[in-house]
C-alpha cells in the first residue's frame, strides 16, 4: 500500500505578517481621510445644497486625496506582494519536504520552470489585489462626504459614517491574506507534486469556517488526480484544494511508490 504524506498547511506566520502590512496601509489611508475631512470642514463649512461651488471644490480635493493613496498602494504593492509570495512559497516547500521525509522519501527542491511560473502568477495576482484595496473605499468616502456635505450635516455624523467603512476594507484585507495564503500553499504543492511525479493526492476538508461547502465536505478523504483535481458540482468545474475563494482544504500527497519497492528504500 502506498504511503501518504501528512497534509501541509499555509504558513500562519507569513500570512499574519502579510495581513499586518495590509492593515497598516489601510489604517494610514483611513486616518488620512478622517484628518483630511476635519481640515476641509473647517476650511469650507457646508452651505445650501443649491450652491454647487463648495461641493465641487470639495469633490476636487477628494479626488486629489484618492489619487495620492492609489499611488501609495501602487508603489507598495510589488514590495509587499513579493515578500509575501517568496516567504509563503519557501514555507510551503520546506514543510512539504519535511512531510515527504517523514513519509520515507527524502527530496531536494530546486527552482523549476513550473515553480517559476507559479511564483510569477501568484505575484501578479497579489499585486493586483493590493492595488484594488483603496478603490472601493475611496469611492465610498467620496459618496459619503458629498451626500453629507450637500445636506449640511455636521462633522461628527460624517466622520462616524466614514470610520465605519474601515471595518469593511479591513475585513477584505483579512480575506485577501487568508485566501492568498491558501492559494499559494496549494499552487506550490501542486507544482512540486508534478515535478516529483506524484500523480495522486487525498482531499482533506479543513472543517473550518461557519458555512462549509457541502461538496468539499463530501470530497474529504477521497483521492484525486494531481493534474486534474476533483469535480465540484456546485461550481461545475474541476478544482483543487485551496483554489476556491476562502477554501482552506488541503491535499495529502500519495507517494508514487510503495514502501516494499527495493529501489526506493
Amino acid at each position: 500500500m502506498r504511503k501518504v504524506a501528512r497534509a501541509v498547511h499555509a504558513n500562519m506566520g507569513v500570512r499574519q505578517r502579510y495581513q499586518r502590512r495590509l492593515l497598516t496601509l489601510i489604517r494610514e489611508m483611513t486616518d488620512s481621510a478622517e484628518y483630511w475631512l476635519s481640515a476641509q470642514r473647517k476650511a469650507a463649512p457646508p452651505v445650501l445644497a443649491s450652491d454647487a461651488t463648495p461641493s465641487e471644490a470639495m469633490q476636487k480635493e477628494l479626488r486629489k486625496l484618492a489619487k495620492r493613496w492609489k499611488k501609495r498602494f501602487d508603489e507598495m504593492a510589488p514590495q509587499v506582494a513579493e515578500s509575501f509570495v517568496k516567504n509563503q512559497f519557501r514555507g510551503t516547500s520546506l514543510a512539504m519536504r519535511q512531510a515527504l521525509r517523514d513519509a520515507g522519501w527524502s527530496v531536494e527542491f530546486t527552482l523549476t520552470p513550473a515553480m517559476r511560473d507559479a511564483f510569477e502568477a501568484s505575484l501578479a495576482e497579489n499585486v493586483g489585489l493590493i492595488k484594488s484595496i483603496p478603490e472601493q473605499y475611496l469611492q465610498e468616502v467620496e459618496g459619503i462626504v458629498m451626500r453629507n456635505y450637500s445636506a449640511g450635516r455636521d462633522l461628527k455624523s460624517m466622520a462616524a459614517e466614514i470610520r465605519s467603512r474601515y471595518h469593511v476594507v479591513a475585513n477584505r484585507a483579512v480575506l485577501i491574506a487568508r485566501d492568498q495564503s491558501n492559494k499559494a500553499n496549494a499552487v506550490v504543492q501542486r507544482a512540486r507534486q508534478q515535478d516529483l511525479g506524484i500523480t495522486e493526492a487525498i482531499w482533506m476538508h479543513s472543517h473550518a469556517g461557519k458555512t462549509p461547502r457541502p461538496t468539499h465536505v463530501a470530497m474529504n478523504g477521497k483521492r484525486y488526480e494531481v493534474a486534474k483535481g476533483m469535480w465540484d458540482s456546485a461550481v461545475k468545474k474541476w478544482i483543487f484544494p485551496g483554489e476556491e475563494i476562502n477554501c482552506r482544504c488541503v491535499g495529502r500527497s500519495v507517494l508514487p511508490w510503495t514502501p516494499a519497492s527495493p529501489d526506493k528504500q
